[in-house]
């Protein structure tokens, strides 16, 4: 897909399988099951989407998925995709490791950032070395705080080599990061989730990430049980739903499966709803 002077690819962090009440919080399971069935563990199939674009500048990634750190155990609870999707993807596209530029992480929770970093020669070093990693300040400190109640949503092996290494640039708030490119300070499902745009000559694109993370949370109401702030998550959404749909922009569904990326459409009894879905930029 062309946006403006932006050439964007999806391209997978990997699937993986999830309890459906984690997903989709305070909704009944007997309404959201019509939407996505469960198996007998109640785990619904999840993707980790992640979207590359390149300028005549700039090679940049958004989120980088699971990456291969994980125990063999690990895998298998969380039923990852065998190997490291994300690089054969890139690959495919022509784009090696060292090619990135620019790596923008939503959030640094182990769907999001595991990717980020790799194992090298016995050392964990960023996996792609010749970029800078953006990321919320605020989203840093907290993945940082050791504080037992956000303790499990982090793994210290994916963000911190990245500090180390002089890879890392923390930013405050909503920022441009290269031209047509920004990132918004969302809070709601982390303090420092961040949404990403990318809007060139009329045209545009928004990665919602977690306050959004398939098509069924167009809903208001719809949030995922690890949103640490819930009323945020669902106002800040829906500012974000305005701002795509007023604009006709592209909007990823990062964890949707089967739906990963649509335009957004106002409607006059249920505020809006997803428009012109494609399995594909």
């Amino acid at each position: 897909m062309q946006i403006g002077d932006w050439r964007l690819d999806l391209v997978s962090g990997g699937g993986f399988l999830h309890d459906g009440g984690i997903l989709y919080g305070v909704v009944p399971k007997s309404i959201w099951r019509t939407i996505t069935p469960a198996d007998e563990q109640n785990r619904v199939p999840l993707a980790m989407n992640c979207v590359l674009a390149r300028s005549a500048s700039y090679t940049v990634l958004i989120d980088a998925g699971h990456g291969e750190k994980m125990s063999p155990l690990d895998r298998k609870s969380h039923s990852l995709e065998p190997g490291w999707p994300l690089l054969t993807d890139l690959a495919a596209l022509g784009v090696a490791p060292d090619d990135i530029d620019i790596v923008i992480l939503s959030h640094l929770h182990w769907d999001h950032a595991g990717g980020a970093t790799t194992r090298l020669e016995g050392r964990i070093a960023a996996t792609f070395p010749s970029a800078t990693y953006f990321i919320q300040q605020s989203e840093w400190d907290d993945a940082n705080s050791n504080t037992l109640e956000l303790s499990g949503g982090y793994h210290g092996d994916d963000f911190l080599p990245l500090a180390a290494e002089g890879r890392l640039m923390l930013v405050e708030g909503n920022q441009e990061i290269v031209p047509d490119v920004r990132v918004i300070q969302t809070g709601g499902h982390t303090r420092g989730h961040q949404a990403i745009e990318i809007a060139s000559r009329g045209e545009g694109l928004m990665f919602l990430g977690d306050v959004a993370p398939t098509v069924a949370h167009i809903r208001r109401m719809w949030c995922t049980s690890y949103d640490l702030d819930l009323v945020q998550s669902r106002r800040v959404k829906y500012d974000l739903f305005g701002h795509a749909a007023d604009r006709d922009y592209w909007v990823v569904w990062n964890h949707d499966r089967y739906n990963p990326i649509s335009r957004i459409e106002r409607h006059p009894r249920r505020e809006y709803i997803p428009a012109d879905i494609r399995e594909k930029l």
